[in-house]
């Protein structure tokens, strides 16, 4: 008699397609942008969110996902930080990591965070050393 195991699901584990890559260089700088949300990946794009971050290698990858099943409050913003990540969240359904070590972003944004809001607000303080 065999005993077959079940897979089952990581919880802790959020997948979500990441559709819409963009690549953007300018000179030594490079931002990659993966999402799930069409205006995000722009947005970031066209931000030059990498003439603001500090790094010695001048890249930074970024995948922002839309969490559209994410609890919605307006609480008010945390960030937690040591040497090599800075965590960001704000209210219960957004939060953003960022690994300065390997120079990435992963982040999960409710519905109610306007892409301005991600873009002039919440990704320039979290990136700020």
């Amino acid at each position: 008699m065999t005993t077959e195991l079940g897979w089952h699901p990581d919880l802790l584990r959020r997948f979500a397609p990441t559709p819409y890559v963009f690549k953007t260089c300018d000179g030594s700088n490079q931002l990659f942008v993966e999402s799930n949300d069409l205006e995000i990946a722009l947005s970031v794009r066209r931000s030059g969110i990498f003439h603001r971050q500090s790094s010695q290698e001048n890249k930074l990858f970024c995948k922002l996902i839309r969490d559209m099943a994410a609890p919605v409050d307006a609480s008010e913003m945390t960030i937690v930080s040591d040497r090599a990540l800075r965590v960001l969240c704000m209210g219960q359904g957004t939060i953003l990591i960022y690994d300065r070590e390997r120079s990435e972003l992963l982040g999960f944004i409710s519905r109610n965070v306007q892409v301005q809001e991600l873009i002039s607000s919440l990704i320039p303080t979290l990136l700020r050393e």
